[in-house]
């Protein structure tokens, strides 16, 4: 990165005041790129610089989660771990970008996201921290819908980043309702800025896998996307992978479950991604099943990707004493932030559209918190996803 002269009036050397930003949280930094212009193009559009922020920040376990809200009117960045955590003033920041926007996946700071989903689709990457925006150009599937004048819809999608060729792929399976019905699988490249369909081998998704009615977004790690699969209509489920260098599909194992595989709901079954305290990832995975009397939500981690035999479970708890905490069923949720230290956040939907984080703890009751209203039961539309501040771009 450049180290010409930061500021006329510093008596430090430019190389240390540049190591003095890179150490910097991204809402101080973004305050100061009005100090000078000199700063401002540091902070704004120095490529180098936003790796060397990130690089640092990642290797300092200092990267700062938040969730993203997207609801028909407005988008609004939670602080998933603030103790006032349903108190609007202190953990909530209004964000301007478009007034409707699907978020699709998000990886290293930037979000994909669809703007007004429901009519039309305009893709976009986008950073929520620095307002930075790539718009994409329109997939397959977006082109034959708007010729056949009919409506498409996404099914699963996901957004990560392949190291070893420095490209940000997207994943994305939609259906067109034209006649006859059509089933689109596109991959975009940032480094060649184009969309490809694929075709997949071996473990091709079959239509159980594609039959929920609402977009699952991929979990990432490992730099590929994961969704729990059913497998209607035998034993045991699993956790399908795409692999995103690769561009193919493979099965990652499922935990084994002692006990009676009958009593649990693959209906509430969910993939997600766990940040270790130590440094790294965690494949995730939620099961509610019944034990006696109580309804035990169980949260499993795969402690080395890859090998069943490394799944543990990290935490569980009686989804009974959180209905009771919340004044209603925990039906319908759909936990959207995990951490290692036994921190959840659900996305409810019964009654009212909320958020709640729940505090787990191995020997104790969990603790809700007071939940936050997201639509003030006002019937809009919401998506919930996590992201890391970054000073990250990519530009065409």
């Amino acid at each position: 990165m450049s180290t010409k002269k930061l500021h006329h009036n510093s008596d430090l050397p430019e190389e240390i005041i540049v190591q003095i930003l890179c150490r910097l949280p991204i809402k101080p930094l973004i305050r100061f790129s009005s100090v000078s212009e000199r700063w401002r193009s540091l902070i704004t559009a120095d490529p180098q610089f936003a790796q060397s922020h990130f690089k640092l920040a990642s290797d300092r376990k200092t990267l700062t989660q938040r969730l993203l809200i997207s609801t028909n009117y407005e988008l609004r960045s939670l602080d998933p771990e603030t103790p006032s955590f349903a108190d609007n003033d202190s953990s909530l920041s209004n964000i301007t970008f478009h007034t409707y926007s699907n978020l699709l996946g998000s990886c290293n700071g930037l979000v994909f996201v669809d703007v007004d989903g429901y009519e039309n689709h305009s893709l976009s990457l986008w950073n929520p921290s620095t307002r930075f925006e790539r718009k994409l150009p329109d997939p397959y599937f977006v082109s034959v819908a708007n010729t056949e004048k009919v409506r498409s819809e996404f099914d699963r999608t996901g957004l990560g980043y392949v190291s070893s060729t420095d490209d940000y792929k997207i994943f994305i399976d939609a259906d067109v309702f034209c006649t006859p019905f059509q089933t689109f699988l596109e991959i975009f490249s940032s480094r060649l800025n184009s969309w490809k369909r694929i075709q997949v081998h071996g473990h091709d998704p079959p239509s159980s896998f594609r039959s929920s009615t609402t977009t699952t977004l991929g979990a990432l790690t490992n730099e590929a996307l994961h969704w729990f699969y059913p497998k209607v209509g035998e034993e045991e489920p699993t956790i399908l992978a795409f692999d995103l260098a690769k561009e193919e599909f493979r099965e990652v194992p499922f935990p084994t479950f002692d006990g009676d595989a009958d009593d649990i709901d693959v209906n509430q079954m969910g993939v997600q991604v766990v940040s270790r305290e130590g440094g790294g990832e965690c494949l995730c995975v939620s099961i509610t099943r019944r034990c006696g009397g109580a309804n035990l939500m169980e949260f499993w981690v795969m402690r080395e990707y890859g090998v069943r035999e490394s799944w543990n479970v990290l935490f569980k708890f009686d989804t009974n004493d959180v209905s009771k905490s919340l004044g209603g069923n925990l039906h319908g949720y759909e936990a959207i932030f995990v951490t290692e230290g036994g921190t959840v956040i659900f996305r409810l939907r019964w009654d009212r559209d909320r958020v709640v984080r729940i505090e787990c703890h191995r020997e104790a009751e969990p603790v809700c918190s007071t939940p936050f209203n997201v639509n003030d039961g006002d019937g809009a539309v919401y998506d919930v996803i996590k992201y890391n501040e970054t000073l990250l771009s990519v530009p065409n």
